[in-house]
């Protein structure tokens, strides 16, 4: 026999590409690498939410993207678009309970039963990390409102599951979050790829300008002290500050408005005192 057999012996099943019809001739192969990039474009939209939220600092390491995973979606809710899952390591889950409620687990103890605040906050977790997830691959949008769903007889079919791996700041271990995204919620995605891109050229400059993004500086606190003894600090010192009853926020060193910063519900909040300037 002569040139390539056709017939291939011996050839491990892992390494066969198994094709699904309802995939054929639609853009389901790009949806892993367009999460992908929309998560190293923008790397900081759940770490500002977990520092913001629960004075959590997470560094974004990368995300991955699976067509199936052996542990099922701890939390799935419903949606005008689909159903969406949600999953979370449990070190980091802990973690989060920890800064919110306070308190510590010794590190030799074993892992606690799971317990009704533990499932209260996941839940509360998939809901807005579902949402902070949506506004990223729907340009803006959301899921709209997220209803829990339990059904023990309807078994939900996930296409993809995108994985988000972080590393912790506080306790230096590596956790990863998990979105479940289902037939109906990719069958979306594929459909807003295939538009054809809106004419730029049409578009109003001034109003692109509008939607760039901006950083806000708002100094809190200030203290003057003498050159020697900056220099005389060691570490663990303990420097007095007193919170400036008014704030100056800006951008790019410009004067926006003036704030002031108060506590709601443990996190630290932002108000407005006076009217944005215009430039």
């Amino acid at each position: 026999m002569t040139g390539n057999a056709k017939v291939q012996h011996d050839v491990p099943l892992e390494s066969l590409t198994r094709l699904k019809p309802l995939k054929l001739g639609r853009h389901y192969h790009k949806i892993p690498q367009f999460i992908k990039e929309l998560a190293a474009k923008h790397p900081r939209i759940v770490s500002d939410y977990f520092l913001g939220n629960y004075r959590i600092n997470l560094e974004f390491n990368k995300a991955e993207v699976h067509e199936g995973r052996e542990q099922e979606a701890e939390c799935i809710y419903h949606s005008a678009f689909g159903r969406v899952g949600f999953a979370i390591d449990r070190c980091l889950l802990t973690e989060v309970l920890e800064c919110y409620y306070g308190g510590s687990r010794l590190p030799n103890q074993s892992e606690p039963p799971i317990s009704v605040s533990e499932q209260r906050m996941r839940t509360r977790l998939g809901r807005d990390i579902a949402q902070l997830f949506a506004r990223s691959i729907l340009g803006g949008a959301t899921l709209g409102e997220l209803t829990c769903y339990e059904n023990a007889y309807d078994e939900t079919q996930w296409e993809y599951v995108a994985e988000f791996q972080y590393t912790s700041h506080i306790s230096n271990k590596q956790s990863s979050i998990f979105i479940y995204l289902d037939t109906h919620l990719v069958d979306e995605l594929t459909s807003r790829m295939a538009k054809p891109v809106a004419n730029q050229a049409a578009v109003n400059p001034l109003e692109q300008i509008k939607h760039l993004p901006v950083r806000l500086n708002c100094v809190v606190a200030a203290l003057q002290m003498p050159l020697s003894e900056v220099l005389g600090l060691r570490l663990g010192d303990i420097v007095t500050v007193r919170l400036q009853e008014r704030c100056d926020v800006m951008i790019n060193q410009q004067k926006l408005f003036r704030g002031t910063i108060f506590e709601d519900g443990g996190s630290l909040l932002l108000t407005s005192l006076e009217s944005v300037k215009k430039p």
